[in-house]
């Protein structure tokens, strides 16, 4: 019997696009929550510190209460409010005594029966939160005593000044009876507090959270969480009191990590500049615009804290302020995003859907690169037509069925496989970019729907909150940047298009030509995955760049696809039809393989709105052909001659 395969004789079926189809079904299904909550969540809050607000109405001679009036008109949507350490008391932050006991009226002193160098409070009766300070007080410090004295109250603090150096004693009272009043919600800061002061430190926070219900969200500040290294006391008072943490951007505070997995799903993302790296970095405000707009429209961060500018004068600081936040408001609005204070994730999970998608990227993607490797002709790198049998594509079948099985049900399978997934996918988009020179247009297009189907087959699994707010890393985005140019590298060694195997490469004298260029490859590698991730390392110029592109284009492409990866396959396929260089030209191709990695590595960034990371990507696929075409015109008129005349000398 005539054994029958697929496609059927005299049909004309693209297994590849049939493949890309299927990723684009399977990944828009997986993809529906995630899409849905990024819909929901289209908002962000401005934070202003309270303390920057009173410092800011005392210099003009309004109160709090009359600036927060006005700020909140020009977008600010919250208050940060600190628990105060002894060092910002002694130093007069409000309107109270704080320092030794010795300092004390001598009624209350001699009532108090303290040491005279033990840590002491007076609460004068013109300060209204006293009385509201005292019930935190006395959880946060037991055996606290208080007397009462002419024209206030005395508190006595079991511990001494030193101890209470650098840890809560006191939340910013003014601020909280402010936000209570006007209903404004809080961003709670959680002081440190000695190993022996945690319980009583939670206990503290549980009366603070039942008694204002305006503090929304929290995070504990200084290097170490309170409490740390066990974390459950304060997710136990943050979960109980139905409050939300924050999740602040860049912190390697010790304990942070732990406390956003116990609250888990109830986190916002924070992005703040501290006054002192405003300060230490140079910040403008300007830069700092930018910096505040891309954490919202790149990165999903729900709540910005925003300051007055520690550097830069002005005759009228208060009306500054005002403008710039406006400024910023209008900025988010004009993004379609909405200033208001938003609320955390529902969690939900991808499912087998999503883990189909990754399994068909994956295992297509790997059995094509198989297929490349093996079943290419030496003589004209042409691919060697094949069918597949009912029987193949069963088999294909079932392998994308195990695969999917196991990453849906084995979390480290998930992770490798994931990983593996974004490996193979940019080779498969490489070759089929690079191997479409023949029918350049064709080549890039289907090139290009390939990478944007894989980085959605990948986004579909790891789309989860888990992964959207950081709390788990995706470990393919190194082996992306290093893996693919070597996987293309050493099949095109095999099948002849780099004109030498890599053993006859090997048994002849090297060219002057080729080590230089094999330097500018080793450089070039090891810069990008330097650069990858580490950000203090982009010098002046690019971030100048990077904020005008981001200005004209909205969502920036990523320079490694406009300035390398797409310019360099255009760069390919006219060296390629020209038939020159065929020592040298195995560059582009890698140039080219970088900016596909770069493509698919954008998908992987799952804390990024999924509508921006497809906009972005269009945005590289035009720049970086508009870019390739202009270096084409610079290759044939200017290079190519200059090449006839000199080059020679250069490879002889």
């Amino acid at each position: 019997m005539k054994k029958r395969i697929f496609p059927p004789e005299g049909a004309r079926i693209n297994l590849g696009l049939c493949v890309v189809l299927a990723l684009f079904l399977l990944s828009s299904a997986a993809l529906l929550p995630r899409m849905g909550a990024e819909r929901a969540s289209r908002n962000a809050g401005i934070v202003l510190d309270f303390r920057d607000v009173a410092s800011l109405a005392a210099s003009t001679g309004r109160n709090a209460e009359g600036a927060w009036g006005e700020m909140a008109g020009k977008g600010a949507t919250g208050l940060m409010i600190s628990e105060l350490t002894g060092t910002q008391l002694s130093l007069g932050v409000l309107p109270l005594y704080y320092g030794p006991a010795s300092g004390l009226p001598d009624a209350a002193r001699k009532a108090l029966s303290a040491p005279l160098s033990s840590a002491a409070l007076f609460f004068p009766k013109t300060f209204p939160a006293g009385r509201k300070a005292l019930p935190y007080l006395a959880a946060r410090f037991p055996g606290m005593r208080t007397a009462e004295a002419d024209g206030g109250t005395a508190v006595h603090l079991p511990r001494t000044l030193e101890e209470l150096f650098l840890t809560g004693v006191l939340p910013d009272m003014d601020g909280l009876l402010l936000a209570e009043k006007l209903q404004i919600p809080v961003f709670y800061r959680i002081a440190p507090a000695l190993p022996r002061d945690t319980a009583p430190s939670v206990s503290a926070l549980d009366k603070l959270l039942a008694d204002f219900p305006s503090i929304r969200t929290l995070a504990p500040a200084g290097e170490t969480a309170i409490g740390f290294p066990d974390l459950r006391p304060l997710a136990g008072a943050v979960r109980k009191a139905g409050r939300s943490v924050a999740v602040v951007e860049f912190s390697r505070q010790l304990g942070a990590p732990q406390l956003n997995w116990l609250v888990f799903p109830s986190l916002l993302p924070l992005h703040s500049v501290t006054h002192e790296e405003l300060l230490s970095r140079n910040i403008s405000r300007a830069a700092l615009f930018e910096r505040l707009l891309r954490a919202v429209k790149e990165r999903s961060v729900r709540l910005l804290v925003f300051r007055p500018s520690a550097m830069e004068s002005s005759a009228d600081p208060y009306g500054t302020f005002l403008s710039e936040l406006g400024d910023l408001s209008a900025g988010l609005t004009a993004h379609g995003i909405a200033v208001t204070w938003p609320e955390p994730f529902s969690p939900w999970r991808t499912g087998i859907i999503g883990a189909a998608a990754l399994a068909l990227a994956f295992v297509y993607s790997l059995l094509r690169y198989l297929q490349r490797f093996f079943l290419f002709s030496g003589d004209d790198g042409r691919e060697r037509t094949t069918r597949v049998s009912r029987k193949g594509a069963l088999l294909l079948g079932a392998l994308v069925l195990v695969t999917a099985l196991a990453v849906r049900f084995v979390p480290p399978a998930a992770r490798i496989i994931g990983a593996l997934a974004a490996v193979f996918v940019v080779t498969e988009a490489s070759f089929l970019a690079l191997d479409g020179w023949r029918r350049p247009w064709a080549g890039l297009v289907g090139s290009f729907l390939f990478a944007v189907a894989g980085g959605l087959a990948i986004a579909a699994f790891f789309s989860e909150p888990v992964y959207m707010l950081r709390l788990r890393a995706f470990s393919g985005v190194k082996a992306t940047l290093f893996l693919p140019p070597l996987l293309v590298l050493l099949a095109d060694l095999r099948r002849r298009e780099h004109p030498e195997s890599l053993g006859e490469i090997f048994r002849r004298p090297p060219l002057w030509g080729e080590l230089f260029l094999i330097g500018i490859l080793l450089a070039g590698a090891g810069l990008v995955l330097f650069r990858s991730d580490n950000v203090q390392f982009v010098p002046a110029f690019e971030v100048r760049m990077r904020e005008f592109l981001e200005r004209i284009l909205v969502a920036r492409p990523r320079n490694k696809e406009i300035f390398l990866g797409y310019p360099a396959l255009l760069l390919w396929y006219y060296v390629r039809k020209a038939d020159i260089w065929p020592r040298y030209r195995e560059v582009l191709r890698m140039a080219t393989v970088l900016g596909f990695s770069s493509a698919v590595n954008s998908f992987c960034h799952f804390h990024t709105p999924l509508y921006f990371i497809l906009f972005r990507q269009f945005n590289g696929l035009w720049t970086g052909v508009l870019v390739g075409m202009m270096g084409i015109v610079l290759l044939r008129f200017v290079i190519l001659p200059l090449w006839e005349k000199y080059g020679r000398m250069v490879t002889e």
